[in-house]
């Protein structure tokens, strides 16, 4: 709430224009004092585990990983929300397919906000970015079935789709298990609903590599 109140007394614009992802992420690499570390990890391995002490802070080169607050990829931060406190973290983030981070020392990364005079707006942006994720993924909750595949599929079509010619191809690493799991319905669920979604001409028929083809007039541009 303080923090609120003091992000009052800025101009909203101001504040994500010079306190974003990618302007903290240039500021750290150019800082002397920030020795970052690429690093390169295969599908399907945890990058952070739950309640594991984590020393490190990550920043999503290439690649998509998932966690409970839902899909993350290129031009995100991992572990930000364990800096100040040095809790372990509450949830444990995966890849989906093969990633490439850049890693930052978490005591480095602290040392180097603490000695900016609004280095915690850095902070409170990204705070932001994950309460919200956290928000729309509690939303999809909300609907049926049928209204929350699509609310679903929409949303991952916006953040990490493809488009091409009149559809938005979801990345192949989004098996409906996967899907399954992040809508909160069975696998048998998602095959029915994807049927009817099909018959609704809001997915392509076309099934190559287990792909989601979705007709790209039924996803708005962000």
């Amino acid at each position: 709430m303080y923090r609120d109140m003091l992000v009052e007394l800025y101009d909203k614009n101001i504040i994500e224009k010079n306190f974003n992802s990618t302007v903290f992420l240039e500021n750290l690499l150019l800082s002397d004092h920030i020795h970052p570390k690429e690093l390169e990890i295969d599908k399907k391995q945890n990058l952070i585990e739950s309640g594991v002490h984590n020393e490190n802070i990550y920043f999503i080169r290439r690649g998509i990983v998932s966690s409970s607050l839902g899909f993350m990829g290129k031009g995100r931060f991992l572990g930000l929300d364990t800096l100040v406190m040095n809790d372990t973290p509450l949830y444990t983030i995966k890849t989906i397919e093969p990633c490439e981070f850049y890693v930052f020392d978490k005591l480095e990364v602290m040392e180097y906000l603490f000695s900016l005079q609004e280095g915690w707006l850095f902070l409170y942006l990204i705070e932001k970015e994950e309460r919200n994720l956290l928000l729309k993924n509690h939303s999809f909750l909300t609907l049926k079935g049928l209204e929350r595949m699509e609310a679903v599929l929409i949303d991952l079509a916006q953040d990490f789709g493809i488009r091409e010619d009149d559809m938005v191809i979801l990345p192949k690493s989004f098996s409906k298990k996967l899907i399954a799991e992040y809508a909160n319905l069975s696998v048998n669920t998602i095959t029915i609903l994807i049927k009817e979604l099909k018959k609704d001409h809001f997915l392509k028929t076309r099934t190559a590599n287990n792909l989601f083809y979705i007709n790209g007039s039924k996803v708005p541009k962000k």
